[in-house]
């Protein structure tokens, strides 16, 4: 969903602007972990966008009103780990999900691998059934 707001030619930009629209208007209550930032960095360093302008995003995610972020933290990463053994994750899909499960236990995205992890007590929730 970050990089579907910060581009608007993506397919799910309506969507994810409205999600942060409503987190804005405190519709929604969310928060961000940082290893999502850290994966939408390296997206944006990957497609060459300049040093200033991967700031300018980064700080603008910061400022977002009512939007909190959720720190990477050892914890994190040793259940990212437990989670990309058990169920075959990609490294930052495990790190998000980790994430989640040691705060609120939901996830907003798009990604079906999420689905994956009710065992381990997740909610998946898609952004379009957020927005019904």
């Amino acid at each position: 969903m970050l990089l579907a707001f910060i581009n608007s030619a993506d397919k799910l930009h309506s969507i994810a602007a409205e999600l942060f629209r409503r987190v804005m208007l405190s519709k929604l209550q969310a928060s961000v972990a940082s290893s999502a930032l850290l994966e939408l960095e390296l997206l944006m360093r990957t497609r060459r966008y300049p040093e200033a302008e991967i700031r300018e995003v980064l700080r603008a995610f910061k400022a977002i009103p009512n939007l909190g972020e959720e720190a990477l933290s050892s914890d994190v990463m040793v259940l990212a780990s437990e989670l990309r053994e058990r169920y075959h994750l990609t490294f930052f899909d495990s790190l998000h999900a980790a994430t989640a499960i040691l705060s609120d236990k939901q996830i907003i995205s798009t990604d079906e691998a999420y689905g994956r992890l009710t065992p381990e007590g997740l909610i998946w929730l898609r952004p379009e059934e957020l927005l019904r």
